[in-house]
């Protein structure tokens, strides 16, 4: 079966998405690489077995080609015989109004008009007392906590939250060019003192400061482990993917670093790209491998809200950032031409550069 080009890029997007998250299992690498050469060889016109097609759909969680049902609609709607119109008009006919019917239609207009106006006036009235009751009710709650005899200090369960990155910051301001006051890891508990949207304000055993609202929870996570040290990670416990995909020991699925941007090594737009992309994936591994320390961050992916960790947002990966020694990984590849910078928005981002195929 042929595919739209719409349909194509798609298909190749998911099945990079898909062998790039390192989730796939053995025969699906092999399927997958598979159908991705023959993406790659054929394009559009691309032709698939019904098992094959069905497999795909399977791995790739694919929905009905668009296109497709669209075709099948107008070829539905073309094979139907046009209704035939009569060309003879009819003058409208007019009811005579029996005697009874006009001396009792003063009355049936009186009746609708009291509905008419009974109704919105009775929906209205229930919404003054339901207002009154509520006002009534905070107003008695108030007057017994203000109670000088009951003003004992009450604890709010609500107030407290949990961690539920695996190591997140702790900064001194609603912003990730603030000072890092400390990391706090998965299941520390605590207290909730503003919520500001994107960022929440705080209290902790490092003291008050601003925590990124997408690492908080009301509900304690199953694999907390309470405690505020910082253990650091070791080399061995990352695993580069390529020059800004890394994978941590104990996330799913892997992360994308955030600021910059670094060639491709699967299915690259150029030689060239391939060349750059190679030599900054060993970079990156050299840089883990030599460090004396490693630092890493969850961030907030640049999706819509509710998409992250799906395959409409990022392919599926997580984000964050890498410093190593104390340097961003990014600001290093960048500085040795091995990469670009790459600043993405709230909610989505700009088109990747192309600086290596020109």
């Amino acid at each position: 079966m042929p595919f739209s080009p719409d349909r194509t890029k798609e298909i190749q997007s998911r099945i990079d998405a898909r062998l790039q998250s390192g989730q796939a299992n053995d025969w699906e690498v092999s399927f997958l690489t598979n159908m991705a050469a023959r993406f790659q060889q054929y394009g559009t016109n691309t032709r698939l077995s019904k098992a094959q097609y069905g497999s795909l759909h399977k791995v790739l969680k694919l929905e009905r080609d668009p296109s497709s049902r669209t075709s099948a609609q107008a070829n539905d709607v073309t094979s139907r015989p046009a209704p035939k119109h009569s060309t003879k008009s009819y003058p409208p006919r007019s009811r005579p109004m029996s005697v009874t019917r006009a001396i009792t239609a003063p009355r049936r207009a009186v009746r609708r008009a009291q509905r008419q106006i009974m109704v919105p006036l009775v929906i209205a009235v229930a919404f003054v007392a339901l207002i009154g009751s509520f006002f009534d009710s905070t107003s008695s709650q108030s007057t017994s906590y203000g109670s000088p005899a009951t003003s004992a200090p009450q604890t709010a369960s609500a107030a407290y939250v949990y961690v539920t990155g695996t190591r997140v910051n702790q900064r001194d301001g609603p912003s990730t060019s603030d000072r890092v006051m400390g990391v706090l890891v998965e299941g520390t508990r605590v207290q909730l003192l503003r919520d500001q949207g994107q960022w929440a304000q705080i209290r902790s055993d490092l003291g008050t400061g601003w925590m990124s609202s997408s690492f908080l929870s009301l509900n304690r996570p199953t694999t907390a482990q309470p405690t505020t040290q910082d253990r650091g990670l070791r080399a061995s416990d990352v695993r580069i993917i390529d020059g800004d995909t890394i994978n941590v020991r104990g996330i799913t699925p892997n992360v994308r670093l955030v600021g910059f941007n670094a060639p491709e090594t699967w299915r690259p737009s150029c030689a060239a790209e391939r060349q750059v992309g190679e030599r900054a994936t060993a970079r990156l591994s050299q840089l883990v491998r030599n460090a004396a320390s490693i630092e890493f961050e969850r961030v907030a992916c640049s999706c819509r809200p509710g998409t992250e960790g799906t395959d409409q947002c990022n392919f599926g990966r997580l984000c964050g950032s890498l410093v190593v020694d104390g340097q961003d990984v990014g600001r290093t590849l960048i500085g040795e031409g091995l990469a670009v910078p790459y600043r993405c928005g709230r909610t989505s981002c700009p088109p990747r550069p192309q600086a290596w195929c020109r």
